[in-house]
């Protein structure tokens, strides 16, 4: 990171989704791949992003490096979609946001239907023996029960816990039981690891849909200073056209 202070204006995180649509769309040259992109907000107001750091102090500088790749630990793309169905199906009858399901079952099984846990909970949505037999699930391996029973069992905690959706998390995780008993998320570091990943994905999935509703693409210029220094940003040099 770069050591510049924020100065008290207008914060410019809301314009890092847009930086990564920019990234994304492929604007940036393979020329620049695995640099770190800068955005702030200019002494005139103006909102830039470049891969050349200022000289000066600036406004609630964002930094981000190059859009990372698809990485070994997230499930293939095609094993994810052969559940959206039943995903959706149970999600809407049980009013929660696919979005969430998928975000849980990539935490509890990386879409693993067959997935059992050290501790003997089983299937996609990892439902223990005794937790699947109360929510009426015979078969923990069949996805259509366990995502329906999964759910099930997570409206049920959001509902006992006011939609409190953290506190949810680490009921699911630890067992709604301890968590009533503590009314906060339990000192368990695979709990909170648990809900972090989760709420990790969901924040990843808004900040994808946001790159996929970028409506253009933004004026980018691409130059190479007199000392033989690569500049991308939103800001032309004097007399140059977009790039």
């Amino acid at each position: 990171m770069f050591g510049f202070e924020s100065a008290n204006c207008m914060h410019t995180r809301q314009f890092l989704p847009f930086l990564l649509a920019v990234m994304s769309l492929g604007i940036f040259s393979a020329d620049l791949h695995g640099q770190n992109y800068c955005s702030y907000m200019d002494e005139d107001g103006t909102l830039v992003f470049t891969n050349i750091p200022p000289v000066k102090p600036v406004c609630d500088m964002q930094i981000t490096g190059s859009v990372p790749s698809e990485t070994s630990q997230q499930p293939p793309e095609e094993k994810v979609g052969s559940f959206d169905a039943i995903i959706e199906k149970y999600a809407n009858h049980y009013s929660l946001d696919p979005s969430l399901i998928r975000s849980i079952i990539a935490t509890e099984s990386g879409f693993n239907p067959k997935a059992v846990s050290p501790k003997g909970a089983r299937g996609l949505m990892q439902l223990m023996p005794s937790t699947a037999e109360r929510l009426g699930v015979t078969n923990s391996f069949d996805p259509e029960q366990n995502i329906r029973g999964g759910v099930k069992h997570l409206r049920f905690l959001m509902d006992n816990f006011n939609n409190d959706l953290t506190l949810s998390l680490a009921a699911y995780n630890a067992g709604e039981n301890l968590v009533q008993r503590l009314g906060r998320v339990p000192e368990i570091k695979e709990t909170r690891n648990y809900i972090q990943s989760i709420t990790s994905r969901l924040e990843k999935k808004t900040s994808d849909t946001a790159t996929q509703q970028v409506p253009e693409h933004p004026p980018t210029y691409k130059f190479t200073d007199e000392s033989g220094v690569l500049h991308l940003t939103n800001i032309p040099p004097s007399g140059m056209e977009r790039d």
